[in-house]
């Protein structure tokens, strides 16, 4: 099924659509014998408090609008969708138990935290009781190979995003980056590794490599070994709250050569950190500033801000909740069940898939869109703005990871 546009979105959810709450477990998630005549519920297995708050709190506000957007114009299979959220904190002892609650709560789909470290093992416990797990994490092992044949990621994932900001500095003429790799998540680590293969396969070589892990408090040997290595761009393979310490010690330092970093420098919510930052460069799938190539998306950010009262914090997590239920709604309605494995087999068929977050694709044995298309964001004097459209990623070295 497809969206209604806003306007009649909004006129239906103003007479409003009641949802009964689901009562005690259901049966088996994956048995598909659950009445047909209830909710569908999703469940939302997240860091709503802890550090990965910043990402899966958005992440929910998304989810939250394409539900009630499906509900107002007559739900799935005839059934209003509803959201349950359990809270595993942050804390890698209970994201287990907390994707298992989400699952006897009743949820026949599960979204783990947006993060391969964090959310991997929500995925893995619902794919040990044959539940979909559909998520937006980085870590090239949340998909099909790595935690299970029914996970789903919305992530381009870390090689691809490595990959397409060394793609990116490459055809802009840069020929000596110095690549700083945070280990802090698996996430930010393959970024800046895919990074340096990604740009050695192309021809150039790399002017210096050092490590770094988020939360140090001091970056000098990073700065001393950028100072040395006559590097004309700096890669931060990094994130926030972390990184956006490193670039303001690199900028303290006297330090303008231009950077790129990863996605997870979407927005502004970390910027004042790194007061009126220039010549940073970042890919996005999408922006949240009014000047994304996509008008639906400038819409749903303009919906945000007016929904919730203030702007989105960034553009990916919120997009990425709104198109998990997208996509989970779309199967859902083209297998004529919420079966588990007929789910699967129509999300293994989405082709270019057209979601809010970008097109989608997904094949039997291959559950993460390597190769979206991207925007390239460039922050001057603190203000973030969309440089260049359409970056299609050519190649992934050793190929997709899928």
């Amino acid at each position: 099924m497809r969206i209604r546009g806003r306007s009649t979105v909004l006129r239906a959810l103003s007479v409003g659509v009641g949802i009964a709450l689901v009562a005690g477990c259901g049966s088996a998630a994956g048995s598909g014998s659950e009445s047909d005549s209830g909710p569908i519920v999703i469940g939302h297995t997240a860091g709503m408090t802890g550090f990965m708050s910043v990402f899966d709190e958005p992440v929910e506000q998304g989810m939250k609008m394409a539900i009630a957007d499906i509900n107002a114009a007559g739900g799935v299979l005839g059934r209003p969708l509803e959201l349950i959220t359990t809270n595993n904190e942050s804390d890698p002892t209970k994201i287990q138990s907390a994707a298992q609650e989400a699952i006897e709560k009743g949820a026949r789909f599960v979204v783990p935290s947006c993060d391969y470290d964090i959310g991997g093992p929500a995925a893995r416990t619902a794919n040990d009781q044959d539940t979909i797990a559909i998520g937006c994490a980085g870590g090239p092992l949340f998909g099909y190979d790595g935690t299970g044949p029914m996970t789903y990621n919305l992530h381009q994932s870390s090689p691809g995003e490595g990959s397409t900001m060394a793609q990116w500095a490459f055809t802009a003429g840069y020929q000596k980056p110095f690549v700083i790799n945070d280990r802090g998540l698996e996430y930010s680590q393959v970024a800046g590794e895919y990074f340096t293969k990604r740009w050695q396969q192309m021809g150039g070589r790399i002017a210096g490599e050092t490590t770094y892990q988020n939360g140090d408090q001091s970056a000098a040997s990073q700065i001393a070994e950028i100072q040395r290595s006559g590097a004309d761009l700096v890669v931060v393979a990094s994130y926030p709250p972390g990184g956006a310490t490193l670039i303001r010690q690199i900028r303290a330092a006297g330090i303008t050569l231009p950077m790129v970093g990863t996605q997870g420098f979407d927005g502004t919510y970390w910027i004042d950190a790194v007061p009126d930052l220039s010549d940073f460069f970042i890919p996005v799938t999408a922006s949240l500033y009014g000047d994304d190539p996509v008008a639906e998306r400038n819409e749903f950010f303009r919906r945000v801000e007016q929904e919730t009262g203030k702007p989105a914090a960034s553009a990916f997590y919120p997009l990425s909740g709104y198109s998990t239920v997208q996509a989970l709604a779309r199967a859902i309605e083209r297998a004529g069940s919420t079966d588990s494995a007929a789910v699967s087999a129509e999300l293994d068929k989405f082709t270019d898939e057209d979601l809010l977050l970008g097109p989608t694709t997904f094949t039997a044995t291959c559950h993460i869109p390597s190769f979206r298309p991207q925007l390239i964001v460039e922050y001057t004097a603190g203000k973030p703005a969309v440089v260049q459209s359409g970056l299609k990623l050519d190649d992934v070295p050793g190929g997709a990871p899928c």
